[in-house]
């Protein structure tokens, strides 16, 4: 039940209870004897008082409240998460293809949770959690091809691209933190305002989950964010969050040892490059893949309460 609407039934609750006694005064007298006894210890009275205090909320921020907030929002992953030169995109039981491959993400859909404490009027500590979900797409460049027979010469003449040989597949991300807010307004001590804007930052750490035959596991990598928002106090217990906050980290994943299986997997077909040393044309196993600086801002707006 909402607290507007105990508020309500507190009420009618207190009018059906108060309305013999009110109808009994009649005469003037007994108005002033009314007014004589609003500061006894009458628990009507009191109880008459409580809600006139209520009627008159003035909007604050108050020290060792808790604050729940769930904030829906994007995250602008549309950044090179993934890139290796002359590396395989592509086998079958004639040839197999390779060059230079590159994964970018897109923007993707960011619901988050937060748990809060306000040590001060305006310092408030936040616990953070929260996914996103997305497409990733990816595209190949200085392309060439061998004929999987023994001996066969390259060819460098850029083969076509067949309709799947592009990977366009799913990205997943969840992050942890914690944040420090600071409503900048209430330094002085004075939590009161309905608009409460605020500057937030923190670290945490970001686990990306991409769904490609390049790697092996979700990378894992530590998060650092800056940014701030406004906060409106819609009512006592409820608040609109609006947020952008920039997230800057590095990512770095690892390859799968294997690119792909056929047949039932008989064949195995390993996550090898081609790199030409010596004006030699080489096979090897990918190692490892360069590190990803990824920058990316974040947009939300929630619904937060206060306890």
């Amino acid at each position: 039940m909402s607290f507007k609407s105990v508020v309500a039934l507190f009420i009618m609750a207190f009018v059906l209870v108060c309305f013999p006694v009110f109808a009994q005064d009649e005469a003037p007298q007994e108005e002033e004897n009314f007014k004589l006894l609003r500061g006894s210890g009458h628990a009507d009275l009191d109880l008459e008082i409580s809600d006139e205090e209520d009627e008159a909320w003035i909007p604050t921020i108050k020290k060792g409240t808790i604050e729940v907030s769930f904030a829906m929002g994007t995250l602008g992953l549309s950044t090179t998460l993934l890139e290796h030169d002359q590396i395989i995109y592509k086998y079958d039981e004639e040839a197999t293809y390779w060059g230079d491959m590159k994964i970018n993400g897109a923007g993707a859909f960011h619901p988050q949770m937060r748990l809060g404490y306000n040590i001060s009027t305006w310092l408030c500590v936040e616990a953070i959690g929260g996914f996103s979900f997305s497409e990733y797409s990816s595209s190949v460049e200085n392309r060439s091809r061998r004929s999987n027979e023994p001996g066969a010469p390259v060819d460098f003449d850029e083969p076509a691209l067949g309709e799947f040989d592009l990977e366009t597949r799913s990205l997943l991300t969840a992050n942890v933190g914690i944040n420090a807010s600071v409503y900048f307004l209430n330094l002085d001590g004075d939590g009161t305002g309905r608009f409460q804007p605020y500057a937030t930052g923190g670290v945490g750490n970001v686990w990306y989950s991409m769904n490609s035959n390049y790697v092996e596991e979700a990378a894992s990598t530590l998060d650092f964010n800056l940014g701030g928002g406004v906060r409106l106090l819609a009512d006592r217990n409820i608040s609109i969050r609006l947020e952008a906050v920039y997230h800057l980290n590095t990512v770095e994943f690892t390859p799968s040892y294997y690119f792909t299986e056929l047949n039932e997997g008989t064949v195995q077909v390993p996550t090898d490059e081609f790199p030409i040393i010596g004006e030699v044309q080489t096979q090897t196993r990918v190692e490892e893949f360069t590190s990803q600086t990824i920058g990316c801002l974040g947009v939300s707006i929630g619904l937060q309460g206060s306890f």
